[in-house]
């Protein structure tokens, strides 16, 4: 973790963004604590950088979804994060999912955190399987602490390369409170994940229709490949620290550049 905040800050970025998600890495429930909040705080903080979200996720219609969601804004508070990142569940589940929502929500709204519920990239039947099915369920919750975290990349690979973001995120910017972007490598053989901008996922049409202050996070999974363009899967070796390095620098110049293009067009 060290290593990564200090290669974050290096590259130029000024805040991270701590990802907690099965398949991408090895935690448990124990790792939600008031100390190692503490300690990642820190640890961020001594590199210069902030924290303004934290990916956690889990699924809210599960038996356990409101204990679990409590001990993630718990942590999210000691992060001094705004946002707290996490899928929401099954379609089926709604109702379900919807519950644990309402249960946790005061406590959302003391701790003054926005939970964003992010559409998956892989699977099928998810309440928020695109921007457009998850609008209706988060204008009906109605609450400013509850709001869409939009990944760009899932978009794409969600669909079936059938969506591109822009494309997505039309019909829903008024519930959108975060974005991830992520890019894939389409081929016959699947999909790769790479620097973003580097992908065929199109970042200039959805960038032009983002909200100007909106909060992004550029998310590199470079660990994971998609053969057949099946569920992620890792690869048993760790990639090498000269091409995470020189994936991040690119994302991140390449979003500069939008984000300045942007700025001289308006």
């Amino acid at each position: 973790m060290e290593l990564a905040v200090e290669e974050i800050a290096a590259a130029g970025a000024t805040h991270v963004e701590p990802a907690f998600i099965r398949g991408y890495v090895d935690f448990d429930e124990s790792i939600f604590t008031d100390s190692k909040a503490s300690r990642l705080r820190q640890t961020a903080e001594n590199a210069g950088l902030g924290i303004n979200a934290v990916s956690a996720h889990l699924d809210l219609s599960g038996p356990d979804a409101v204990d679990a969601l409590s001990r993630r804004v718990a942590f999210a508070t000691g992060l001094g994060a705004s946002f707290l990142i996490t899928n929401a569940g099954p379609m089926m589940n709604r109702a379900a999912i919807r519950r644990a929502i309402d249960a946790v929500l005061p406590r959302l709204e003391r701790a003054d955190i926005v939970l964003a519920l992010e559409n998956p990239g892989h699977g099928s039947g998810d309440l928020l399987g695109s921007a457009a099915s998850g609008a209706g369920f988060i204008r009906e919750i109605g609450s400013p602490h509850v709001r869409l975290n939009h990944d760009a990349g899932n978009v794409f690979t969600y669909s079936g390369e059938i969506l591109q973001p822009a494309q997505d995120i039309a019909a829903a910017i008024d519930i959108v409170g975060h974005a991830h972007l992520k890019d894939v490598v389409s081929t016959g053989a699947g999909w790769t994940f790479c620097a973003v901008g580097d992908g065929s996922v199109g970042y200039k049409p959805y960038w032009a229709i983002l909200p100007a202050t909106l909060p992004v996070s550029i998310e590199l999974p470079l660990r994971l490949e998609r053969p057949r363009r099946h569920d992620p899967q890792r690869l048993k070796t760790p990639v090498d620290i000269a091409s995470i390095r020189g994936a991040l620098r690119r994302s991140l110049d390449f979003v500069n550049a939008l984000e300045t293009a942007k700025c001289r067009d308006v």
